[in-house]
């Protein structure tokens, strides 16, 4: 099973550049930067572990879903 290879990097940047506008290497912009990329990077790594893991979850009668809040597993709604 593959799991993260260079086909899965390139799905994240297509599907990132459908939601936001990168300017070009050497280009003027004026001070406008993209600041949100690790919050891209969460999103897309989060759908492609539920797709990972949701065949697993259905043989076991469980289901995976995103955005899981549960302390005990250290996984909480306060941003670090």
């Amino acid at each position: 099973m593959t799991l993260w290879n260079n086909d899965t990097e390139i799905q994240f940047f297509t599907e990132s550049l459908k939601n936001f506008a990168y300017v070009p290497k050497g280009s003027d912009a004026e001070g406008q930067t993209l600041q949100s990329r690790n919050s891209l990077i969460g999103q897309f790594t989060e759908k492609w572990s539920k797709t990972l893991f949701e065949p697993i979850a259905n043989e076991l009668g469980l289901f995976a879903i995103n955005s899981v809040v549960g302390e005990e597993l250290g996984f909480s709604r306060q941003l670090h």
